[in-house]
């Protein structure tokens, strides 16, 4: 279940985190601190449930709430407020709760056992991806091939940079460290752009890249990657490293420190 928390309050966000911990273990939990944050990461990831606080700075909880509906119009919103006065106007939204703060794990099991959309269980068939030892990308239990060995780093930097638009000046730096921004270099990671959305559509799985007019990423969520299980404290990804990160590219040398 993925899980979108929005709140202007961090302590509350993180009081709220706690619960859905216990509540619901294999949840993924995402927090946003305003309504801008929240539509980004909407836009990101598929979210099956939303605790929304409505009193917010800027964009309030009711219209943000709309705005989520718009991109995701089966996602479950829960509000969490200290108010109950706004409780007639979230009805009217069709939510799928209405919590008052403090919410307790009571309030949460309860909340997230009579949601309005049933959630469905899909078949996992992403890409997984593993970053500790060596970088390597598997496809139904197979290695993922591909064509050239500079598209496979292309790939691993993508899945370093966790969904952040990598321009292709930062790509030339990375992938040939001091090689200049020549004409023919900037061709080249274009062609390697190319290369791996070649090697990625036989499978179903070219939506993975996200292609800028100069730039280009990944949409986190279509990766199954120990990295990103590791960085919202999944015990089994934890326990997977063992104090190597993609050992086979020097760029990753300082996160292998931070890990």
């Amino acid at each position: 279940m993925n899980i979108l928390i929005v709140d202007d309050k961090q302590l509350a966000i993180n009081a709220l985190c706690r619960i859905l911990r216990d509540v619901e273990p294999d949840g993924t939990c995402v927090k946003a601190t305003s309504a801008r944050q929240a539509l980004d990461e909407a836009c990101r990831i598929r979210f099956d449930v939303v605790f929304l606080d409505i009193e917010m700075p800027g964009m309030d909880g009711i219209e943000l709430a709309r705005k989520l509906k718009g991109c995701n119009e089966n996602v479950n919103i829960i509000f969490v407020t200290a108010h109950a006065e706004h409780a007639l106007e979230a009805h009217g939204m069709y939510v799928s709760g209405y919590l008052l703060k403090p919410a307790d794990e009571d309030d949460v099991r309860v909340a997230l056992s009579n949601l309005r959309n049933p959630i469905e269980p899909e078949a996992d068939d992403r890409i997984v991806v593993q970053c500790f030892g060596d970088f390597d990308v598997f496809y139904r239990g197979e290695p993922l091939k591909f064509n050239r060995s500079k598209s496979k780093e292309l790939f691993a930097y993508l899945v370093h940079r966790k969904g952040a638009r990598c321009s292709i000046g930062e790509l030339i730096t990375a992938l040939w460290e001091d090689a200049s921004n020549s004409p023919s270099r900037r061709a080249q990671v274009r062609n390697l752009i190319h290369d791996l959305k070649t090697t990625l559509e036989p499978i179903g799985q070219d939506d993975v890249i996200v292609r800028g007019r100069d730039s280009v990423a990944i949409r986190m969520e279509t990766l199954d990657c120990d990295l990103f299980r590791f960085l919202r404290g999944d015990s089994d990804a934890v326990n997977l490293y063992h104090g190597e990160y993609m050992a086979q590219y020097d760029w990753a040398d300082m996160t292998e420190s931070m890990l």
